[in-house]
């Protein structure tokens, strides 16, 4: 193989490192503006956010986490075991009942949501996540 070959190939496992890197970042970072825009009361809402790799999660958590310090700690682990080459998939899940009529607007915390606030904010997210 010559030093052409070599070059590119190099190249082409930096650039595969970065996406991982930068794909990382951005989850995290809309995972934690979801998790910070859940109105909060008792912390259950909060809580209850469960970042998982390759699945949905089921069930919920009895935690309340009204700072949702813990939600963004587990968000951060699946986001530092997340390989997107692997081409699995990285998941925010929040399977409390009340959860939907939150997103609609049900508190006054929250008039807008949170998911849907966050994901209108991705392509600012990628551009300031993706800067070198």
């Amino acid at each position: 193989m010559g030093n052409f070959s070599l070059d590119v190939s190099k190249w082409c496992g930096k650039s595969l490192d970065r996406i991982d890197i930068v794909s990382r970042k951005i989850a995290l970072e809309m995972f934690r503006r979801v998790i910070l825009r859940t109105p909060v009361d008792t912390g259950r809402a909060r809580g209850n956010w469960q970042s998982t790799v390759g699945a949905p999660a089921f069930g919920t958590l009895e935690e309340t986490d009204k700072s949702g310090r813990a939600a963004i700690a587990r968000a951060t682990t699946a986001c530092l075991a997340w390989k997107t080459v692997s081409g699995a998939s990285i998941l925010l899940t929040n399977n409390l009942p009340y959860i939907e009529r939150l997103e609609h607007g049900h508190s006054k915390q929250a008039p807008a949501g949170m998911v849907a606030v966050t994901v209108a904010e991705f392509g600012g997210v990628v551009q300031e996540e993706a800067r070198p």
